[in-house]
């Protein structure tokens, strides 16, 4: 669009757009506003310094591998709005509502996103170095790998971030909120921890639950904090019953299962308080019997076809319940999937690739992992009672409060024991 043209078309625009861009709380993007901004930069800047009340509406708006650099979206509503691959560097965007966002890969170098609402947005590998977000709100936001060295995460809402193997060199974390949040395998050198708020739910860098502890040791804080509950859950009624017996034991310093898993020692909790953690996060136990359910085939062949799409597919519908009980995945690359909280009861896989997936909380019971690859994947919270883990390749892989029974096979052949659980950082359940 020329400049004569805009000069015309803008007053036209402003006119018909300006007065339901104050008050509108539509979710659908103002295409009027779209295209002021295919003007350039340059223009949509000028535009908007002269019309200091106009309210961009952007919610839902395909603006993926855009060159924004620099571009004024200050208060703007892009909500839901695809930024993937986008250039925002420079970019104002401070107050702008940025919920469920998809912004991975986007470069957000140096922007401004100070006040900006961010919940749920999937920044999974965007480059946000030396960008502002004080007192910015992300709560439940996706950084996975994300390169957030210099950002200023300064009194933000961070609880339940995804931040796995995301870099928070020299970073400012200060008063920031991470109860839930999830860090592990982040790199925080040099990052500024002074002052913030974490959980016993809060994941560390080194795959370990936070504790008064370390809140004590790094100038923070611990919150008593109930565990996050999601819209996968069953209602509080269904998780009443009462919970198995519990072997707790003292912290231990070993390793994580014999010659390999490392890292994953238990936090020390009282045995009444580790009951509940343990009825609440098991959210879909049944009974120790074989399940009666048949799996999701359509969820079961998009795990099979490619993980990817389904890793996507779950970021898009949080909601969403993976029920993939006694499917076979024997000798299948399921590598970086995303399988939290899955209904995996019975499963089979058998020197299948797991390495890098998410298993946090899931339903494991009875699952045949001989000789898969477990590398670096995380099972904290798992269900692991009856699995069979027998050679299985459980390399720097989490384990952090998984849980086990005399009938779970461990990778060295030997089954499970309440002296092997309070060694490597498990919970014994007695059957």
């Amino acid at each position: 669009m020329n400049s004569k043209a805009l000069r015309f078309l803008l007053p036209v625009l402003l006119n018909a757009t300006l007065a339901p861009a104050l008050f509108s709380t539509a979710s659908a993007f103002n295409a009027a506003h779209l295209e002021l901004l295919k003007a350039g930069v340059a223009s949509w800047n000028s535009m908007r310094s002269t019309h200091k009340e106009f309210l961009p509406d952007f919610s839902g708006a395909a603006l993926k591998g855009k060159k924004l650099r620099g571009a004024d979206f200050h208060n703007a509503n892009m909500s839901g709005a695809n930024l993937s691959q986008s250039d925002l560097s420079n970019a104002n965007l401070q107050g702008a509502l940025l919920d469920s966002a998809k912004m991975s890969y986007c470069m957000l170098i140096r922007a401004n996103l100070e006040h900006t609402g961010l919940r749920g947005a999937n920044l999974e590998s965007a480059v946000l170095d030396g960008a502002h977000l004080h007192q910015a709100i992300l709560g439940q936001a996706i950084l996975k790998k994300a390169d957030c060295t210099n950002t200023d995460f300064s009194e933000s809402d961070l609880r339940e971030c995804n931040f796995r193997e995301a870099t928070l060199v020299n970073a400012n974390l200060s008063g920031a909120d991470l109860r839930a949040t999830y860090l592990w395998r982040t790199n925080l050198s040099r990052t500024n921890m002074r002052g913030v708020k974490v959980s016993e739910n809060t994941i560390l860098d080194s795959g370990k639950y936070a504790s008064r502890l370390w809140a004590d040791n790094h100038q923070s804080f611990f919150v008593e904090d109930p565990p996050p509950i999601s819209a996968n859950q069953v209602s509080s009624a269904s998780i009443v019953e009462e919970a198995p017996q519990i072997v707790h034991h003292q912290k231990s310093d070993a390793p994580a299962l014999p010659q390999q898993v490392t890292g994953s020692t238990m936090p020390e909790r009282d045995t009444d308080n580790s009951k509940k953690r343990f009825a609440s996060r098991n959210i879909w136990r049944q009974s120790d019997g074989p399940a009666h359910v048949a799996y999701d085939r359509e969820q079961y062949e998009q795990v099979k076809s490619n993980v990817f799409d389904m890793n996507r597919m779950r970021k898009s519908n949080r909601d969403i319940r993976i029920n993939l009980t006694g499917a076979s995945f024997d000798h299948n690359n399921l590598s970086y999937a995303d399988l939290s909280h899955a209904l995996l009861q019975y499963a089979s896989f058998k020197g299948s690739d797991l390495g890098d997936s998410d298993l946090r909380s899931a339903d494991l019971r009875g699952c045949d992992f001989r000789e898969a690859n477990l590398q670096h994947a995380d099972l904290g919270c798992a269900d692991l009672r009856g699995a069979n883990l027998w050679r299985t390749n459980l390399s720097r892989a989490r384990l952090a409060e998984a849980i086990v029974s005399g009938s779970t096979i461990l990778e060295s052949g030997k089954k499970a024991t309440p002296e092997l659980a309070a060694r490597h950082g498990l919970i014994f359940v007695e059957q």
